[in-house]
C-alpha cells in the first residue's frame, strides 16, 4: 500500500503501482486533508468576489478575455473536458493508465495548490485500488499547458465517459462503475484544468522508460565484460584508479562493475602479466613488430567513459523525473499561506522533455557501443575464433561452407544501432506556435517521453542479440575460461537458446532474452 500525499513519490513508487497493481491510499495526517480543505474554500470565497479567474471563471488560453458567471464554472470545467477528446492514434497500456492516474493525483494534491475537492481526490483513489483505468490515446500534447488532451481521458473517466481497461478489457466506462456500484462524479470550478492542465502523462510515461533504462547500465557492462574476455583484453581500462583520476561517477561505478567480472577471468590479462607472456623482448633490435597489441581497441578500453555518461545522464534524469512527480503543475495555483492565486506556467513540461532527449542521446551511445563490440565478437579477424561464430568445421566436414552463423545477426544489430539513433533528434527543438499564438513556446515533453519509451524496447531487442553472439563466442572459446558471473548467464540464455550448430532462425530466441532482460535480477547482483 502506497501513501500519496504530494511530497514523497518515487519512481519506485509508480512503477509498483502500475505493475503491481498495488493499492494506494491518502495521507491520513489530519493536516494533509485540512489543506485541501481550506484551499477549495479559498478558491470558491475567491471567485465569488466576481474577480475574473483564468479558466475557472474565464474561457482558457487565448479565449481567457472571455469572462463567465460563476454559477456557469462547473459547466465551463466540464466542457472543457468535452471538447479536448481529440487524442488520437494508439492508445498507452493499461500499466501506463495506471501510472498516469497516480502522478496526476500526487500532484493535485501537493499542499492544497490545485484546490480540488477531497471527492475528486478520493474518486481517484477509487479508480486504482479498483483497477478501472482510463484508456488514454497518445497523441495530442504538445506538453505545454502540460497534457490537456490525454489528461482529458482521465477527468471524462471520473464523469463516468468514454472508455476504461477494466478486468483485462476496454469497456464503457459506466459499464466498469455499474460492475463496482461507483457513482460517477462530475467535475465542478478549477477541477478539469487541475486534472488535465499538467504534466502528468509525460511523467508517468518517462518514470516507466526510466525504470527500464536503469537496466541497461549494467548490462551493457556485462558486455563490455564479456567482449574483453572474449578478446582476451587487458584489465587496466577497469582499474579504480584509472576512473577515480577522471573523477566521473558514471564512470567509476561501470569501470567497477566490468573489473568485478573480469578479474575472476582466466581470459583477461592483468597488465604486467600481458607485458611479460605476450610481448617478446627487443634483444637489441631497433625494431620488432610485435604480435599483440598493449591496448584494446576503444570500444573497450573506452567503454567506462561511454557507459559512465550513461549512468549519470541516468542521474540527471531521475532527479529531474523524480522532483517533477512531486511538483503542483497545473494552473492557475493557489497558494493559501499567502492568500494568493497564481497564473503562472507550472504545466510547462520542460524538465520532463529534457531529461528524455539527453536519455535518447546517451541510450543511442550505449547502442553504438554494442553495435561495435558485437563487430569485435562475430568477426573472426578480431578474435581468434571463428568466421561468423560457426561451429569449428574442418574443410572435408560435410557442412563446410554451409554455416553462416551469426551473419545476419551482426546485420540485425546494426540496423536496430541505427533506428535507435534516429530517436536522437531533441524534441524540445521542434517547439512550433499553436493556439491563436497563447502556446507559443510548447515544451514537446510528452512526445520527448514517448520516443524514449519506444526506443528503449529496440535496445532490449538489440541487447538479446548481441547477447546470443557473445555466448556463441564463450562457447567456442571454452566456457570454463570465463568468469563465474560469465558463465552464470551463459547458464541462463542456454535455457532459452542453445548453442548455434547448423544455422536456424533466431528471432524467437531473441525476443525470449529480451523479455528475460527486463526481468532477470542477475545483472544487479
Amino acid at each position: 500500500m502506497k501513501t500519496v500525499s504530494g511530497e514523497k513519490l518515487s519512481i519506485e513508487d509508480v512503477c509498483d503501482v502500475a505493475y503491481k497493481n498495488e493499492e494506494i491510499q491518502l495521507s491520513s495526517d489530519k493536516n494533509f486533508w485540512a489543506i485541501l480543505e481550506k484551499s477549495r474554500k479559498f478558491l470558491e470565497d475567491y471567485i465569488a468576489t466576481g474577480v475574473p479567474t483564468y479558466g475557472v471563471t474565464t474561457d482558457f488560453g487565448d479565449s481567457c478575455d472571455n469572462q463567465i458567471s460563476v454559477d456557469k464554472a462547473g459547466e465551463l470545467q466540464r466542457t472543457i473536458c468535452t471538447y479536448h477528446g481529440i487524442g488520437l492514434g494508439p492508445k498507452f497500456d493499461h500499466e501506463t493508465g495506471r501510472a498516469v492516474v497516480l502522478c496526476r493525483l500526487n500532484g493535485n494534491v501537493k499542499g492544497g495548490h490545485s484546490a480540488i475537492r477531497t471527492e475528486l481526490a478520493k474518486m481517484m483513489v477509487t479508480l486504482l485500488n479498483k483497477d478501472i483505468i482510463p484508456v488514454i490515446p497518445q497523441l495530442g500534447s504538445v506538453g505545454a499547458s502540460g497534457d490537456l488532451t490525454p489528461l482529458s481521458y482521465l477527468a471524462a473517466a471520473i464523469m463516468g465517459q468514454r472508455e476504461v481497461y477494466y478486468k483485462g478489457k476496454v469497456v464503457p466506462t459506466m459499464e466498469a462503475f455499474n460492475a463496482e456500484g461507483i457513482k460517477p462524479l462530475p467535475i465542478e470550478a478549477k477541477e478539469g484544468l487541475a486534472l488535465m492542465n499538467g504534466t502528468s502523462v509525460m511523467t508517468a510515461v518517462a518514470s516507466l522508460a526510466w525504470k527500464k533504462a536503469e537496466r541497461l547500465a549494467n548490462i551493457s557492462d556485462f558486455l563490455t565484460a564479456v567482449t574483453s574476455e572474449i578478446t582476451r583484453g587487458k584489465d587496466t581500462p577497469f582499474v579504480a584508479k584509472v576512473s577515480e583520476i577522471k573523477n566521473h561517477k558514471g564512470q567509476c561505478q561501470s569501470a567497477a562493475y566490468v573489473y568485478n567480472i573480469i578479474k575472476d577471468s582466466k581470459r583477461v590479462f592483468k597488465y604486467e602479466d600481458f607485458l611479460q607472456s605476450q610481448i617478446d623482448s627487443l634483444n637489441g633490435k631497433g625494431f620488432r613488430k610485435q604480435q599483440n597489441k598493449i591496448q584494446d581497441r576503444y570500444s573497450i578500453r573506452c567503454a567506462p567513459q561511454i557507459t559512465g555518461v550513461y549512468r549519470d545522464t541516468l542521474k540527471v534524469a531521475h532527479d529531474w523525473i523524480t522532483e517533477e512527480l512531486n511538483s503542483a503543475n497545473d494552473n492557475p495555483l493557489v497558494d493559501i499561506d499567502a492568500e494568493r492565486l497564481y497564473n503562472t506556467g507550472n504545466f510547462y513540461g520542460g524538465h520532463i522533455c529534457a531529461a528524455c532527449d539527453y536519455m535518447r542521446t546517451a541510450v543511442a551511445n550505449i547502442a553504438d557501443l554494442s553495435d561495435k563490440q558485437a563487430e569485435v565478437i562475430i568477426d573472426g579477424k578480431f578474435n581468434g575464433l571463428t568466421e561468423n561464430l560457426i561451429p569449428y568445421t574442418a574443410d572435408d566436414d560435410p557442412r563446410a561452407g554451409l554455416r553462416l552463423g551469426f551473419k545476419a545477426a551482426q546485420i540485425t544489430i546494426s540496423a536496430i544501432r541505427g533506428e535507435i539513433a534516429t530517436y536522437c533528434f531533441p524534441v524540445s527543438l521542434t517547439s512550433a506556435p499553436t493556439e491563436a499564438l497563447n502556446q507559443d513556446k510548447v515544451s514537446m515533453g510528452t512526445i520527448s517521453a514517448r520516443k524514449f519509451a519506444e526506443q528503449i524496447e529496440l535496445v532490449f531487442l538489440q541487447y538479446a542479440t548481441h547477447l546470443l553472439a557473445a555466448m556463441q563466442a564463450v562457447d567456442l572459446a571454452g566456457k570454463t575460461e570465463f568468469a563465474p558471473f560469465t558463465q552464470k548467464v551463459h547458464e541462463e540464455v542456454r535455457k532459452m537458446s542453445a548453442f548455434v550448430q547448423d544455422d536456424r532462425a533466431l528471432d524467437k530466441e531473441a525476443t525470449a532474452v529480451a523479455q528475460w532482460l527486463k526481468t532477470t535480477d542477475l545483472f544487479n547482483s
